[in-house]
């Protein structure tokens, strides 16, 4: 074993000895662990910016108490579920955008700072493009790629919906189609979201 001598900021090194004495380690264990993952992290090619934007995305799932599912399953999955109870299953979707809207306040007040956040994490988006334009009071957005059925799409703009109600948004067109979905919205003063 080598001995090293580090110098940390005073913010850094007061997290290290409080982590320490609440985790029952040595100070050299935390930094060992932490260097193993940050070089662990490299060699698989990953950014150490991207290794703290996964540990937020992690407490995010968390509080949503999310699991990651593959897109092929899910894609099933939500065909059987359309196809056997459409409107509970598109309601539990608009729920589940509104309760995702509740939990995305915290971080992200209004719309356009989701946006925002939502840049910062975009390789974590389920989707192959996902944009938000902002256009005085109308607000657009486009979700390409999050699903491979009509189903998933139809889905997804539940989830969509939800989510622009929770916002406080009306939504004043859509477009559903084999993974797409966009829809153009404004601020509204109510918190009714449109219904298929």
């Amino acid at each position: 074993m080598t001995r090293m001598n580090l110098s940390l900021r005073t913010e850094l090194a007061k997290q290290l000895q409080e982590e320490a004495e609440r985790e029952g380690k040595l100070i050299s264990s935390i930094t060992g662990e932490a260097l193993q993952m940050y070089f662990e992290a490299r060699k698989s090619g990953v950014d150490s910016n991207v290794v703290s934007k996964i540990s937020s995305i992690l407490s995010l799932m968390d509080s949503l108490r999310a699991v990651p599912v593959p897109a092929m399953l899910l894609d099933q999955i939500l065909q059987i579920a359309i196809k056997n109870d459409t409107k509970t299953s598109l309601e539990k979707w608009e729920e589940a955008g509104y309760a995702f809207a509740e939990v995305c306040q915290i971080y992200a007040p209004d719309l356009e700072k989701l946006w925002s956040f939502a840049q910062l994490f975009k390789e974590f988006i389920p989707a192959d493009r996902f944009e938000m334009t902002f256009n005085g009071n109308s607000t657009s957005i486009l979700l390409v790629g999050a699903g491979f059925s009509i189903e998933a799409s139809r889905c997804s703009f539940a989830g969509l919906s939800g989510l622009l109600r929770g916002y406080n948004y009306q939504i004043d067109e859509k477009n559903i189609e084999k993974g797409l979905v966009k829809v153009t919205c404004h601020p509204g003063s109510s918190s009714r979201g449109m219904k298929e």
